[in-house]
This record gives C-alpha cells, structure tokens and sequence, in this order.
C-alpha cells in the first residue's frame, strides 16, 4: 500500500507560482527583444552613450564588480565557509545550485540567442560574450537571494530579517541597473537577467524544500542574539552555586 501524498504547503505555492511568473516573463522578453522592444533598447543605450552623467559610470562600476565572478566568488567562497562549519549539507548543496546553475544556464542561453551588445559607447571594455540575458543581472537575483535566504533563517528577529531582504533588493536592483550604465546590456538582457534568476532561486527553493521533507530535516538554528543569551533564559543566583538567601542562621 503506497504512503499518502504529502501535502502542499502554501510556500511552495508560491514559490511554483514565482517560477512559472519569472519563466513567463523571460520567454516574452526572449521573443520580443528583436522587434518593438529593439527599439526601445537601442534608444536608451544612446541615451546613456550621450547623455548619462560620468559620475553615475563611475558609481556603477562597484555593483558591477559584486556581480561579476570576482564579487560573486569571494562572496560564495565566504557563504562556503559557513555553512561547511555548520555541516549544512542541505544548504550547502542548495546555494552551489543556485550560484553554479545559474551562470551555466546564462551561459547556454547565451551561446543560443547570440545578441550582440550595445555598440552606441561603452564606458567599460565590452565583454566578448553575448549580451542575452545578463550574467550579473542573474547572479544579482539568484546567488544574492540564495545568500539572503540562508541568512534570513539563521535570523531571530522578524525585523533583522526585513533588513537582510531590502539590502538583497536594493544590492540586486543596483547590480543589473549598472550593466544598463555602463553601457554593456540593454535593458531587455537585464529584465530578461532578473526575470532567469529569480525562476532559477524558485527552482531550487522548491527542491530544498522537497529534500527537507523527505529527509525530515528542519530548519537552521538561529545565530545568537546580540545579547548573547535568551532573556527566557535561568538567571543563575548571585554569588556562585547558592540558592535564595535565607533568613537567621
């Protein structure tokens, strides 16, 4: 007699529902970039070629160094560390999903498309890869939220955690917008970037999660607090090993 299914739980709704999105919304990036959508991209990358002022080049180049494989590298070399310490196996393996599949993905994808990029004016030397979709752009949602999940767990307070997932939007949002700065995407491979990265994170959070229930393994402990204890925590009683004090001899 086979065992019952096991149940759906509401976040991986939700997480089936943001693959299927994100997968959407690069398949018609993916088929519109050539036509209306061309148009636009090469009206910006002029734009940007004549019109952007110099400094924002230059405040987009650190983003663009934290999503490239210099960035990302001493980023996942540092996660690696951690969760190897942990002996998060499950984590471990969920992250270098996240982190490696992602750029292989980018980098089939864009051998398949062939976009060639912007050649309105560059502030940086042009890569030699195809522009469709952008590697950084991906890594931004992919590896940056793969790393956000993980730290987000290992978080006691709800608040912490609202912090962890703003810095992550706002390190992502940069990430690709820098690209469209520099000149070395256009918009519809940064969109399209996004749009991969944030299905591949989706992907592999439901494999997690498939793994967890199978294997009945629960979540990561939270790290310590700042206080370094819990205040439900024993007090123990002043003055060593001795209970209340009594009264008289």
């Amino acid at each position: 007699m086979s065992s019952p299914a096991r149940p759906v739980r509401g976040s991986e709704r939700a997480l089936a529902l943001l693959l299927v999105c994100a997968l959407a919304a690069f398949a018609l990036l993916a088929v519109s970039y050539d036509g209306r959508l061309g148009g636009f991209d090469e009206r910006t990358a002029a734009w940007v070629a004549g019109e952007l002022p110099a400094p924002l080049e230059w405040v987009a180049r650190p983003f663009s160094w934290l999503g490239g494989w210099i960035g990302l590298t001493a980023l996942g070399v540092a996660a690696a560390a951690l969760l190897l310490r942990e002996r998060a196996w499950l984590d471990l393996g969920f992250f270098a999903a996240a982190y490696l599949g992602s750029q292989l993905a980018v980098a089939l994808l864009k051998g398949g498309f062939g976009r060639a990029r912007p050649d309105a004016g560059s502030a940086v030397e042009l890569p030699e890869s195809a522009a469709f979709p952008s590697g950084h752009a991906t890594a931004g949602a992919a590896s940056l939220g793969a790393l956000a999940v993980l730290l987000a767990e290992r978080l006691p307070e709800r608040r912490q955690r609202i912090l962890v997932w703003a810095c992550t939007l706002v390190l992502g949002l940069a990430v690709g917008l820098s690209r469209i700065a520099l000149n070395v995407h256009f918009v519809t491979d940064v969109l399209a970037g996004w749009s991969l990265g944030l299905a591949w994170l989706a992907a592999c959070l439901l494999a997690r999660e498939r793994l967890r229930a199978r294997r009945g393994v629960t979540r990561a402990a939270p790290l310590p607090s700042a206080r370094g204890r819990d205040d439900a925590d024993p007090r123990p009683a002043p003055g060593g090993d001795r209970g209340p004090a009594r009264l008289g001899p």
